[in-house]
């Protein structure tokens, strides 16, 4: 999850159309079933859960700190 949070959408994603742009560009709608759509969803999910990452991850590395 921390390594498709941190995938960029403009640099990366996009010039290789996989970017959020894609899910309005199939002209009969994209199909919910299709495999890219998915995956590009996932990472869209992904970009919203950086937050609730960075307090899960400091919380693992205090635990780790202080357990040893």
């Amino acid at each position: 999850m921390n390594g498709l949070a941190i995938v960029n959408n403009e640099r990366f994603l996009e010039p290789n159309n996989w970017g959020f742009s894609q899910l309005g560009n199939n002209p009969m709608g994209p199909s919910p079933n299709a495999l890219k759509y998915q995956v590009i969803g996932t990472l869209h999910a992904a970009a919203y859960m950086r937050v609730p990452l960075i307090v899960i991850n400091t919380i693992v590395i205090l635990l780790k700190l202080l357990i040893g």
